[in-house]
């Protein structure tokens, strides 16, 4: 396999960059957007990120989602709105 043929297929694998040739010889890199989601009762956009969470953070967001009505996005939304709420009423 060619050496751009296995970057393409670790980009297929790891699902961040695609790799191609141009007709002139030259590479070509292109990075996938980020997720964005935007749900008809909201009117700011979501944008898709990741943190780090301890399992008993992980298992209180399953718990609460089992619960209620959120999905587990729709807890750490509500949860940090409330934790933030002095910061959010200012900006």
């Amino acid at each position: 396999m060619s050496k751009l043929g296995e970057r393409e297929a670790a980009a297929k694998i790891k699902g961040t960059t695609k790799t191609t040739v141009n007709d002139d010889n030259t590479e070509k890199t292109e990075h996938p957007q980020k997720a964005v989601k935007s749900y008809p009762e909201q009117t700011d956009k979501l944008i898709q990120r990741s943190y780090y969470l301890t399992d008993k953070l992980q298992k209180a967001i399953t718990i609460k989602t089992a619960e209620g009505d959120f999905d587990k996005s729709g807890v750490v939304r509500e949860a940090l709105k409330l934790y933030l709420a002095d910061i959010l009423e200012k900006i």
